[in-house]
């Protein structure tokens, strides 16, 4: 009985070993595929910038205090005003004081201007008195035929005519003086005049736009007191030194408002080639500014997203291989991986295709050494 036993034991053995040989060296080969991940190549998302309405133009009127004490405010916060428009008055009580002294001294001034017009208007009247009786003097001589009276007449003559003389050397001292003294009334004048412009002042506007008034700006001479913006605005957007390559100018953006959900379109105008001053942490990231240009109807100072399309396409740099001077992927086409030459640029790090393969295309996105042309592969779509 145990020999049966062992028989079947050893049967069993040889009958298993038979079958593993039957499917391990018997049984029909099948091909194995080799599998790969796939992606399908598209545009990337749209990059989005942080960006802040702006005025296009400003006019920043700040408080001046050598200007004096302010007066009014013209203008009520967010007034349009017009370009020549007084936004701002001072008053200057310094300058009212000068005015005053300047002004006490005119009238000095003009006081001696009087006295000296005077005294030449009394020493002109004793010259032509005695140039008058110079002339009679001249007249008696000329009708006496008294030879001793005639020589008289001549004494008297020439003594009336030093008279005359002297007396007219008196008119031109006087009316020196005269000039003179109207001469200092004409600069007291000036300097009178110079003061009392400097009592009230007024700022004007240069520019159409709108007033914003600022309470602040009486106290603090960082803050201006009243800025007018302009009607016309603009988005200005920050982009970090990674994206900074991205934008171009002329390069047409979308903006949303965030508070409205608005959009409307626009063009990149201005990028700073400087970066934003850092706040004094060295890890902070350098950041730039950039100006979009285009009819945004939103608040000043509202928040702003800049959509810019990003067109090119980008391929993975594992996807693309380089052999014998040429650069190609592997492109899944009906169950196989079709080698195809491509053309790339190398910006950053990333791979910009030029030419080769189109949107859309599905490009194997981890060959290796053992992928051939047209080999039958199978994928795992990573999309």
């Amino acid at each position: 009985m145990k020999n049966k036993k062992k028989k079947l034991i050893i049967g069993g053995i040889l009958i298993g070993v038979c079958v593993g040989s039957y499917f391990l060296f018997l049984s029909p080969s099948k091909e194995v595929k080799l599998s790969y991940n796939v992606f399908t190549l598209n545009q990337q998302d749209p990059l989005l910038l942080k960006g802040e309405v702006k005025a296009t133009q400003t006019e920043d009127v700040f408080y001046d205090q050598t200007m004096g004490t302010i007066a009014d405010i013209p203008v009520k916060n967010e007034q349009e005003v017009k370009n020549g428009d007084i936004v701002l008055n001072y008053v200057n009580s310094e300058a009212q004081n000068r005015a005053d002294q300047q002004q006490r001294a005119v009238n000095k001034s003009s006081l001696s201007a009087q006295q000296a017009a005077q005294n030449l208007s009394r020493t002109q009247g004793r010259y032509n008195e005695a140039q008058a009786k110079l002339n009679q003097i001249n007249a008696d001589y000329d009708r006496e035929s008294d030879p001793e009276k005639k020589e008289e007449l001549k004494g008297k003559a020439e003594q009336q005519k030093a008279e005359v003389t002297s007396i007219n050397n008196e008119v031109i001292q006087a009316q020196q003086a005269s000039e003179l003294a109207y001469t200092e009334v004409n600069d007291e004048s000036a300097a009178l005049e110079s003061e009392q412009g400097k009592v009230t002042s007024s700022i004007k506007s240069s520019m159409d736009g709108v007033a914003m008034v600022n309470e602040a700006g009486k106290k603090s001479l960082d803050q201006p007191l009243i800025q007018v913006l302009s009607k016309t605005k603009q988005v200005k957007g920050i982009v970090t030194e990674y994206d900074l390559n991205k934008l171009k100018i002329g390069q047409e953006v979308s903006v949303t408002s965030i508070g409205s959900n608005q959009t409307a379109q626009g063009k990149i105008s201005s990028i700073n080639q400087l970066p934003k001053s850092k706040s004094g942490n060295d890890s902070e990231i350098p950041t730039y500014e950039f100006i979009v240009e285009g009819d945004f109807p939103w608040a000043y100072g509202s928040s702003a997203q800049v959509s810019l399309p990003q067109p090119q396409l980008i391929l993975p740099e594992k996807s693309v291989l380089n052999k014998d001077n040429k650069t190609f992927v592997f492109v899944y086409k009906n169950g196989r991986a079709v080698k195809t030459d491509v053309k790339v640029t190398d910006v950053n790090g990333a791979k910009n295709l030029e030419s080769g393969v189109s949107k859309g295309t599905k490009i194997i996105g981890n060959p290796d050494d053992v992928l051939q042309d047209n080999t039958e592969v199978q994928v795992t779509e990573n999309d």
